[in-house]
């Protein structure tokens, strides 16, 4: 299928092919994550969005399994990406604080806003490929060592205290997880009182204040 990259080629009927598929999709990505994999059927995906029952074969031949690996792999290689290239392209001058604010709104900006996807990856683990465990798996790896990278260069300066690098930025991370944990599976509800904002504020103030000399 042609992507939206070849817009400028596309014609309505291949516009309105996309649309169909990325609405099919969605719906998919819905009744996964809130009635899950197993329980969900290719007719209850076609219905939610007024489609016609058969319509699904059409765009996924595999039906809803083949569905499931591109909502992962678009969210796994696309998103991913994403931040590991917006975090490759941070300015080296700034400042730590200015650092870990600028990871946190990365990550809160490409990987937290998906609360259907975060909900399919805590809940269908069973139903993973090896291969996508082990992709995912590489991406959180790459994202520490590039944390511990830039985190390392204000311990050679000597600005902030020199122990476990792996611990300091896992202490970080490990926050802004819990928070994205909390406001997939609790919302409202969540103990966090604060928005997402502030409490990168307050994350990174704690942070520093452990790892200052």
């Amino acid at each position: 299928m042609k992507s939206i990259k070849d817009a400028t080629n596309l014609t309505s009927r291949d516009l309105q092919a996309i649309e169909r598929r990325e609405q099919l999709l969605e719906s998919a990505k819905e009744l996964f994550a809130l009635k899950g994999f197993h329980a969900t059927t290719t007719r209850e995906i076609t219905r939610n969005i007024g489609m016609a029952d058969g319509l699904i074969y059409h765009y996924f031949p595999e039906g809803k399994k083949q569905m499931l690996d591109i909502i992962l792999k678009e969210f796994l290689d696309d998103r991913y990406l994403l931040v590991e290239a917006e975090i490759a392209a941070l300015e080296e001058t700034l400042s730590l604080k200015e650092l870990l604010i600028s990871l946190g709104n990365i990550f809160f900006a490409y990987i937290a806003k998906d609360k259907y996807v975060l909900q399919i990856l805590l809940k269908e683990k069973s139903v993973f490929s090896d291969e996508y465990t082990e992709r995912f798996s590489q991406h959180v790896s790459l994202l520490l060592g590039q944390t511990m990278k830039r985190v390392q260069v204000f311990v050679d300066r000597k600005e902030i205290r020199s122990f476990d690098i792996f611990m300091m930025v896992n202490q970080f991370w490990s926050a802004i997880y819990s928070y994205i944990l909390q406001d997939v599976f609790f919302g409202n509800h969540s103990f966090y009182h604060s928005d997402r904002e502030h409490y990168l504020i307050q994350v990174v103030e704690y942070t520093l204040l452990t790892w200052e000399l």
